[in-house]
């Protein structure tokens, strides 16, 4: 009884996620490059990455980072760090902290975004304008830090949410704000096929706090980068897992990997 029920709840959690993230499905070209904090879609490590997301398997301390559910079946103390040396001079450094606690389990993590130097160019001149490049260099970062808690709430079926305490600078212009996460993963039992589902940074739109001398016309609330995946993953054949990853950003094409 109590099975069916719990079955028929995460069905029903399915369907609200998948008509939820068909809800911007519509007019994708007129999205893209439109949210703020995009760093919170780079995937952060090579494992997950490769495998197109991990909604579905995701497990332990890595979880923190793609499905919250995940750590619901932390059975001891875990710790997970990585640095990846990204596009130009970027480096985006994680790191994440798990243990068994209050009935589940409960995570804190960090992921943080370092773009280096860049240089400024503008326009200079009073009477015409001419383009002065390499004027001088300003700085811009990002970073997450992220609460986490996961429960079992049987032994195929889990659940889990995240809260992220937000912020961006870019030279003199900063942002700040929060997003959640909220998670689910089946273990149907069969094969060892696992199915998950995500519904990533979502929450209010996000104002500028640009300085007193910058009008905040110029800089219009902008929304989150919310993302919808799910992923099933099992054996296929003896020796052998297959999986499927279905990736919808808010501000991008659907992607299935």
């Amino acid at each position: 009884m109590i099975f069916n029920k719990i079955v028929k709840w995460t069905i029903a959690s399915m369907l609200v996620v998948s008509f939820h993230g068909s809800l911007f499905a519509e007019g994708d070209d007129d999205k893209v490059g439109s949210a703020a904090f995009k760093f919170l879609n780079i995937q952060t490590d090579a494992h997950g990455a490769a495998l197109g997301g991990l909604a579905a398997q995701a497990s332990g301390a890595n979880a923190l980072f793609w499905n919250p559910a995940g750590i619901a079946g932390s059975e001891r103390m875990g710790f997970t760090a990585g640095m990846t040396q990204w596009l130009v001079n970027t480096q985006v450094l994680n790191a994440g902290f798990v243990m068994p606690m209050m009935g589940g389990a409960v995570g804190l993590s960090l992921v943080s975004v370092n773009y280096g130097d860049i240089m400024r160019s503008g326009w200079a001149g009073t009477t015409e304008f001419v383009f002065e490049p390499n004027q001088e260099a300003f700085q811009a970062s990002d970073m997450a830090l992220q609460f986490s808690y996961g429960k079992n709430l049987s032994d195929k079926f889990s659940i889990g949410g995240t809260a992220k305490m937000l912020s961006q600078s870019i030279d003199d212009v900063g942002i700040s704000g929060l997003a959640f996460d909220i998670g689910t993963q089946f273990n149907t039992g069969y094969r060892g096929v696992k199915i998950g589902a995500v519904i990533s940074n979502f929450g209010a739109d996000i104002e500028s706090e640009a300085g007193e001398d910058i009008s905040y016309e110029e800089y219009p609330a902008m929304s989150l980068p919310m993302t919808f995946s799910f992923g099933v993953n099992g054996e296929a054949i003896p020796g052998l897992n297959a999986g499927l990853n279905v990736l919808k950003q808010a501000d991008m094409a659907q992607e299935f990997i």
